[in-house]
């Protein structure tokens, strides 16, 4: 992911408005789970576990409110474009 990318993404802007709390690492998994990339894929990307992905999947869900509801993480990101 190029530095641009971040700066003018509307995805990025929309996504922080509506989670603030989302970490550095929570907007990288975000922006490439909205691309459509598995958690190997991921992990290879960013350098770490498929563990670490899922753990990061898991926290983004729930700081978007989406723990215990039938919504696809890829599909509400895409929503947010």
């Amino acid at each position: 992911m190029c530095s641009s990318d971040l700066v003018i993404s509307p995805f990025l802007k929309r996504i922080s408005s509506l989670a603030a709390h989302l970490t550095p690492r929570e907007i990288e998994v975000s922006v490439l789970v909205k691309e459509g990339k598995t958690n190997k894929d991921i992990a290879e990307i960013l350098g770490c576990s498929v563990d670490a992905i899922d753990f990061h999947r898991k926290n983004i869900r729930k700081k978007l409110g989406l723990t215990r509801r039938s919504v696809n993480l890829r599909a509400y990101l895409l929503s947010l474009s």
